[in-house]
């Protein structure tokens, strides 16, 4: 982009600001009204809100704030998960190398594990992710996640798309507060 197309003002986005995203995200994927209701004070902005760019940062339960690089559902999704399992409590331990606020839940994380190990054919996808976290990859020398719980819980939220019909019934369990399914994907992200 030349620098006097960078002096141009840009057309709206298809959506005005973070939160408008955030909420469409919600309203497209069949987040619980509940769950609504948790993340209805998560401020959110967006860095680009003209692509779908992935990424993000869950500020924690302390700043209740979340950041997205663009504007993809999926990256949505991660850290609208982040910021319900710490705003609802979720986990239930705190970690040797973060103790501001929990990030572990052992029985959650036991579930995961079961996914990985018993590789369900009718949930590739969350079996596969699953094996990842808790195996890691030598061929892409991800090494695993370790005791990242708060990640394990996120990841599989945004690699289920927030369908829980996607995910095994022993880990769809700790999502239906979160969603409730009738996914309507947004167009563009």
């Amino acid at each position: 982009m030349s620098f006097f197309n960078r002096l141009r003002g840009r057309p709206p986005g298809k959506y005005p600001n973070g939160d408008a995203f955030k909420h469409a995200v919600m309203d497209a994927y069949g987040f619980t009204d509940a769950a609504k209701k948790i993340l209805a004070d998560t401020r959110c902005t967006v860095r680009n809100l003209h692509a779908p760019d992935g990424g993000g940062f869950w500020y924690g339960p302390e700043e209740n704030r979340i950041e997205l690089f663009g504007i993809q559902a999926e990256a949505a999704i991660h850290e609208m998960a982040h910021a319900w399992a710490d705003l609802t409590g979720f986990y239930d331990e705190y970690s040797k190398e973060w103790d501001r606020w929990p990030t572990l839940n052992r029985t959650f994380r036991a579930d995961v594990r079961r996914a990985a190990e018993e590789k369900d054919a009718q949930y590739p996808r969350i079996c596969f992710i699953a094996g990842e976290y808790e195996f890691g990859n030598p061929q892409t020398g991800f090494p695993g996640m370790f005791e990242n719980d708060s990640e394990r819980f996120a990841g599989l939220a945004s690699g289920a798309m927030a369908d829980p019909l996607r995910m095994p019934p022993y880990i769809r369990r700790w999502y239906l507060q979160l969603f409730r399914g009738n996914i309507q994907p947004l167009a563009g992200s």
